[in-house]
């Protein structure tokens, strides 16, 4: 039976996160993967595997491939979806160097509410369309909607 989603440490999220990109990059995850990843010890990855198991996020069988279980998977999705639209609004938006985009949006992916994120991607949405010259709508009143406080979410 699937555990119900248990709020997770910064470093547990790293670890999950790792094993999805390593998953997606190479169908499987193994210890040394995350090792070489995280730069950390295979200890640490070792300990960090068994609290996730034990939080229903993954499944390995001793000495064996790391998967993820579905609570996992989704877990991971969100975050690195998450991480991917804070370095782009840093780095394409914000004109952040890479390095520190990708330092930044590794810090707040962790911390940033579900609200502003999504108030975060409303205007990430707005401010792209506007760049993209969208001839199909009023985009600069929705923009000042927005700005106002009001509710521009439907964009």
């Amino acid at each position: 039976m699937e555990k119900k989603k248990i709020e997770l440490s910064q470093s547990l999220e790293d670890y999950l996160e790792a094993i999805y990109i390593v998953t997606s990059e190479k169908r499987i995850a193994r210890v040394k993967d995350l090792v070489k990843r995280l730069k950390v010890r295979s200890s640490s990855v070792i300990g960090a595997i068994k609290k996730l198991r034990d939080r229903g996020y993954v499944k390995q069988e001793h000495y064996g491939y790391i998967e993820l279980t579905p609570t996992g998977s989704k877990h991971a999705e969100e975050l690195f979806e998450k991480h991917n639209s804070l370095f782009n609004f840093f780095s394409s938006i914000l004109k952040v160097s890479p390095k520190t985009a990708e330092k930044d949006a590794c810090a707040i992916e962790h911390h940033i509410s579900e609200e502003t994120y999504k108030k975060m991607m409303t205007l990430i949405n707005l401010i792209k369309r506007i760049q993209e010259n969208d001839p199909n709508d009023d985009l600069c009143e929705k923009l000042r909607i927005f700005i106002s406080g009001g509710d521009s979410d439907k964009t």
